[in-house]
């Protein structure tokens, strides 16, 4: 007999994973965001990405630093005239208007620290990966057929 699909745990997991990535997003945006042009482009780009979680309980702090960013450099853009920008000119202001960008204006987290946690047989993971890169890179010529030991 079939086990139904836990869906309550999937979600969970969910979510813990979108608040991770937006916990990431906002360490960027609040530590260097002079140094991060391409994120706030892509931010700007796929604003409404983001109107789903502005009324999830624990995701709505986060939402609202990016989307304070986004107001921020949305009203530079609006300032340089009428749509449609390039590329080119949209990344070249963001890059100009970072520089005055008052930081201050984020909301505070704190500070994200990851551990790694190894595996009980890591080996099974990073013996085939090892040797999948050894034989892309290596300019060796190894034979793709049955591989042998040899004693």
């Amino acid at each position: 007999m079939e086990t139904p699909p836990d869906y309550a745990t999937d979600l969970v997991i969910v979510e813990e994973v979108l608040q991770m990535v937006l916990e990431i997003i906002n360490c960027c945006l609040s530590h260097c965001l002079q140094h991060n042009p391409h994120l706030v482009y892509s931010l700007l780009y796929q604003r409404e990405v983001f109107l789903p979680f502005r009324t999830h309980p624990a995701l709505m702090d986060l939402v609202h630093n990016i989307e304070t960013v986004i107001a921020f450099f949305s009203s530079k853009l609006e300032k340089k005239g009428p749509s449609p920008y390039s590329s080119a000119f949209v990344l070249e202001t963001i890059e100009e208007a970072s520089k005055s960008w008052p930081g201050a204006r984020l909301r505070e987290f704190p500070q994200l620290k990851f551990r790694y946690v190894e595996e009980d047989q890591p080996e099974e993971f990073f013996v085939p990966y090892v040797w999948t890169l050894v034989v892309q890179h290596s300019h060796i010529h190894w034979e793709s057929g049955q591989p042998h030991c040899t004693s």
